[in-house]
């Protein structure tokens, strides 16, 4: 049988009052934050980019859709998994192929666009 959790009543009082707390610092969304959801046409515009990572044991394929103006404004989707890595890559590149706009894959997002500072 598992032993009952069990706090002290110093932390049980402290996460009472940061839960009291939230009522004040917390608040609701605007429309305007789901903006990037509904307002759409920017995908005409972006670049597809396959990403395979291992989790699990499994080889994942996440597309990313990155806009082309602004790189920084993207979306990534995971689509499927697969044992063998071979296979997820195979299936990687036709999934960017048919979700592609431009099916060339001419659209292409530099790191040179981030305009990242090193300082």
């Amino acid at each position: 049988m598992k032993p009952l959790f069990t706090m002290d009543k110093a932390a049980y009082a402290n996460l009472l009052t940061g839960l009291n707390s939230l009522h004040f610092t917390e608040r609701k969304g605007n429309l305007t934050d789901f903006r990037l959801y509904y307002d759409d046409l920017w995908l005409s515009d972006t670049a597809v980019i396959e990403n395979l990572r291992l989790h699990r044991g499994e080889w994942e394929v996440e597309l990313i859709f990155a806009h082309t103006a602004n790189p920084l404004k993207f979306i990534k989707r995971r689509i499927t998994s697969h044992s063998c890595p071979k296979r997820a890559a195979q299936q990687a590149h036709f999934m960017r192929r048919l979700a592609a706009k431009d099916q060339r894959g001419t659209l292409s997002v530099s790191a040179d666009q981030l305009n990242t500072c090193l300082n």
